[in-house]
């Protein structure tokens, strides 16, 4: 579990992780504990799984609603905006 470094009430819950060779792709949930959350998607050079799941919190495209709770339809707090 990947926990933002400077935002100790954000931390990345739940993620999905491909490596096929020559980037790592990856789909992170990150929660704003008790409040809401938000899901990212994003691909990295990295061959490290920890590496890519921050690289796609940090900077990875957020995913609409409907796309994020496909992946991790067991969050049950509001969908951040």
């Amino acid at each position: 579990m990947y926990k933002f470094i400077d935002n100790p009430i954000k931390e990345a819950i739940e993620a999905r992780y491909w490596n096929q060779g020559l980037c790592s792709i990856a789909i992170v949930a990150s929660i704003t504990k008790d409040i809401d959350w938000a899901a990212y998607i994003g691909s990295d050079q990295s061959k490290k799984e920890d590496e890519t799941l921050k690289f796609v919190l940090d900077y990875g495209c957020k995913l609409s609603e409907k796309d994020a709770r496909h992946f991790f339809p067991n969050i049950e707090l509001p969908y951040r905006n």
